[in-house]
């Protein structure tokens, strides 16, 4: 496997973490919600983010693949 498929994986990997953190942070309730927006690092709702995220890693998928 080259490095580029390994890089392709590793981003396919983050992607999908990303979406199902965002799944499982729609079903957590109060107190966990709550303790997940302590300290967000980021400027964007989560969602946002994920959205950016799949984006980012279709646009590295054609880069990567050429």
């Amino acid at each position: 496997m080259t490095n580029n498929e390994k890089l392709l994986n590793a981003l396919m990997q983050f992607k999908n973490s990303a979406r199902e953190i965002s799944e499982l942070w729609h079903k957590a309730d109060e107190e966990t919600n709550s303790n997940l927006c302590d300290d967000y690092p980021f400027p964007n709702d989560f969602d946002e983010v994920v959205f950016k995220i799949e984006d980012w890693v279709f646009t590295q998928q054609k880069l990567l693949k050429r």
